[in-house]
This record gives C-alpha cells, structure tokens and sequence, in this order.
C-alpha cells in the first residue's frame, strides 16, 4: 500500500485526539521519505560523477579525429555529454533532485500542521465549537445603548 501526501496532511477538527495521536507518526513517516531521497540523490550525483569520468576517460583514450574532428577540451565535454549513459545518470539525479525537493516542501507543511493542529485544540479548549448557551444574544450597538442609558441614570 501506497500513502497519499495529500490524504495525510488534511485533519478533521472534530477528531483532535485522532489527529494529535498519528501526528507524529505521519510525519516520521514522510521525514524518513525525504532521508532515503536524499541517500538517493546523493547516490545518483555519485554515480553520474563516475560514469562521466569514465565516458571522458574512455574519449580521451580511444578519440578518432577522422570520426570526431579534433580533439579538444570542448570537444570531449560535448561527447561525454551527449553519451546515452551518462545522460541517463543525469537524468537520475534530475528525478530525485525534484523528489527531495517535493518532500521538503512536504515535511515542511507538516511543520505547518502541526502549529494548525496546536490552534485547533486551543480553540476547542476555549468553546470556540461549543453550542452557545444563555439567552439573547445582544449585538454591538444594543450593548453600547444599554451602557450609555446606565451611565446617564448613574448621574
């Protein structure tokens, strides 16, 4: 089974004591995502430093100049750079370059959900969701009118 980003981040206010229970455990989970992305990005940018150095080597060695024109620095750069492998690792560092950078952004909106999480409960806490009690609900202006008409029968 696969996990969905966008499934773990969202929370239904109405089931903190849920929500607050898995945080953390959801956000290892895709901390760990972005450490192996990383582990793997640098595996990448490892293994495209040594296929190019092999693909310039091997140029240098075996460069037939009735083939390829003259050998120069240039010359080998555009060769190694346009040889399928070592395309292909850059292509590899290309796709987990994105990948970290994505978990990144994700980790640090999990960051962000926490502090949504923490506001949450202190408004539950609060009775922000409570069902209001008492009776009539005076608005502004009628709280404004009754504290002027105690003033003036105070004088």
């Amino acid at each position: 089974m696969t996990r969905d980003f966008e499934s773990d981040i969202k929370f239904n206010k109405y089931q903190l004591d849920e929500v607050c229970e898995k945080h953390a455990s959801v956000y290892w989970y895709w901390a760990n995502k972005l450490a192996e992305a990383k582990n793997a990005l640098g595996d990448s940018e490892d293994k495209f430093k040594l296929v190019s150095a092999q693909a310039d080597g091997a140029y240098r060695e075996t460069w037939d100049e009735g083939k390829w024109g003259k050998k120069t620095e240039a010359s080998i750069a555009g060769k190694v750079f346009n040889d399928l492998i070592v395309r292909e690792a850059k292509d590899n560092v290309i796709k987990y370059q994105h990948e970290v950078n994505t978990l990144i952004a994700g980790v640090s909106a999990f960051e962000h959900r926490k502090g949504m999480i923490d506001n949450e409960v202190k408004l539950l806490i609060g009775g922000f969701y409570a069902t209001p009690t008492g009776g009539k609900h005076e608005d502004v202006n009628d709280q404004a009118a009754r504290e002027l008409r105690r003033k003036k029968n105070s004088k």
